[in-house]
């Protein structure tokens, strides 16, 4: 049950303003930053989903297409065509899962390391531009509270 407090945020209430509700914020934030990391990205030759596969592939180091497809945040057959793509351009290796033949698992070549290198530098100044003015207690504070809003989404 949603408290007086609160119904503003609710798109059905009659105090509901758009400029506050935190969903439109957020929309609004990442098409921003899409935009501005394509512009960066297009400039090394390469785009945002290369650019998540590698990030992960550093982070996590080999992993399976599934893992990767939820922490990359792409949808399972986009990603299938993406490390396709990023195969041919030797950014990536492939291989049957040891354990699980159904599983493939993808790891990154050092072409792939020297490219996310580049990615690393040439992105630096997207993020740092993007938490300008904040301090590192508001941005653990906003990453917290994003992890609740996605728990309650994920939870069943």
């Amino acid at each position: 049950m949603t408290t007086r407090k609160t119904n503003r945020f609710l798109p059905d209430s009659e105090s509901f303003r758009y400029e506050d509700f935190p969903f439109y914020w957020l929309a609004r934030v990442h098409a921003t930053y899409a935009l501005e990391m394509e512009r960066v990205l297009k400039k090394l030759g390469t785009d945002i989903p290369t650019r998540r596969v590698l990030m992960m592939l550093r982070l996590h180091g080999t992993v399976s297409v599934s893992e990767l497809s939820t922490h990359s945040v792409i949808k399972l057959s986009t990603l299938t065509r993406i490390i396709q793509r990023m195969r041919e351009e030797a950014l990536v290796e492939t291989r049957t899962n040891d354990e699980d033949a159904r599983i493939t698992d993808v790891s990154i070549t050092p072409k792939g390391e020297e490219l996310a290198d580049r990615i690393q530098q040439a992105t630096r100044k997207v993020f740092a531009k993007g938490y300008q003015g904040l301090t590192e207690a508001q941005l653990a504070k906003f990453t917290e509270t994003l992890q609740v809003i996605f728990k309650n989404f994920t939870d069943d």
